[in-house]
């Protein structure tokens, strides 16, 4: 009995072996027909328009970042302290030379100035009385019949009202130039970046009413770093891209500092003044420098095509469309893609659509 079932079990472990060895010949592809040794199966090779990648020479740039500043920018204030009147203009506004911006309380002043002229009249009448007086005692002086003493009170008097008449003179000027004060015009034509008051606020020397620009002052300033800087002239022509307005300009250097900033090893460079319109001080730019030129592979941007994240060209290879990864540059505005890696000069690629349909 024994005997038996050590048979059994040795037979079932024979045929669970053969039923894995026949799984194992199955997923080998034993049973399955074999094509004879030498013969290949015919494949059609591909016969649609290529695209051979020849190498080309283009510029190399830097770019640096730079902003758009103003030549001219002033800080608008008083001269003297008293309320403000009137603000006649706002931010954005574009004001003319001698145009009226901001008016002051100028009650007191006008006092000032009509009591400076009656002062002055005042005076002035006395110097005419003194003058006929000197002149009638030198008369008599000469008659003998003034004293000496007489004609030297006399000179004395007129000659210090002569003095007075000019020191008023003087202070009503002043009084003119003070109330001048009241009435702050623009000195140059310019637009208005932020005003910094309101009516009713009490204006002083030095506190800053309103803050503006000259347009036509505009220009670029970058920061270039030291061995790019110092093959750089004034009067080179170079590129600036404001991404903002999608414009690219041509730009002329008109300066280069002659200090380095010893933070950041850079020179400050400025361009000459550009009148273009949509520009505002601040404006975030990119000057692109030439650094000569260099080698590279440009396909146009139909070939490439994505996988996900990844992208990807048909390249022919022993006369199909064989799929290859390769890593992009920068785009040009021709339309063509800078390739980085992946493809070699002299080889053939295939646009996706016609690829995918060869396949």
């Amino acid at each position: 009995m024994i005997l038996s079932n050590s048979f059994k079990t040795l037979m079932a472990s024979i045929v669970t072996l053969l039923v894995l060895l026949l799984m194992i010949l199955w997923m080998a592809g034993a049973f399955e027909e074999k094509i004879a040794s030498g013969i290949n199966p015919v494949v059609n090779q591909y016969s649609g328009p290529t695209l051979t990648l020849i190498p080309e020479r283009i510029p190399l740039f830097e770019e640096v970042t730079a902003s758009v500043q103003s030549g001219q920018t002033t800080q608008v204030a008083a001269q003297i302290q008293a309320k403000i009147k009137a603000i006649y203009v706002k931010s954005g506004d574009s004001i003319k030379a001698g145009q009226l911006l901001v008016s002051l309380d100028d009650q007191n002043l006008k006092a000032r100035r009509a009591q400076a002229a009656q002062n002055l009249n005042v005076i002035n009448a006395r110097l005419q009385q003194a003058k006929s007086h000197f002149t009638r005692t030198q008369n008599l002086y000469a008659k003998e019949s003034a004293t000496l003493v007489d004609l030297e009170a006399a000179k004395a008097d007129y000659e210090s009202l002569k003095s007075q008449l000019l020191s008023a003179r003087q202070a009503l000027n002043e009084t003119q130039y003070v109330l001048d004060y009241s009435q702050i015009k623009a000195t140059f034509a310019a637009r208005v970046i932020d005003r910094y008051a309101e009516p009713g606020d009490i204006a002083s020397p030095g506190k800053t009413l309103l803050s503006i620009y000259d347009p036509a002052s505009l220009r670029f300033e970058a920061h270039v770093r030291e061995s790019v800087a110092i093959a750089l002239k004034p009067g080179q022509v170079l590129e600036a891209r404001i991404d903002t307005l999608d414009k690219t300009l041509p730009v002329t250097i008109a300066e280069i500092v002659p200090a380095a900033d010893p933070g950041t090893r850079s020179l400050l460079i400025k361009t000459h003044d550009e009148q273009q319109t949509g520009l505002f001080p601040g404006m975030f730019a990119r000057l692109r420098i030439p650094q000569g030129d260099e080698q590279v592979l440009l396909i146009p941007e139909g070939y490439l095509h994505q996988v996900g994240q990844l992208d990807v060209v048909w390249v022919l290879e022993g006369g199909q469309p064989v799929r290859r990864f390769v890593r992009i540059g920068q785009g040009y505005p021709d339309g063509r893609i800078k390739i980085i890696a992946g493809l070699k000069a002299g080889e053939q690629i295939i646009l996706p659509k016609q690829a995918l349909s060869a396949n």
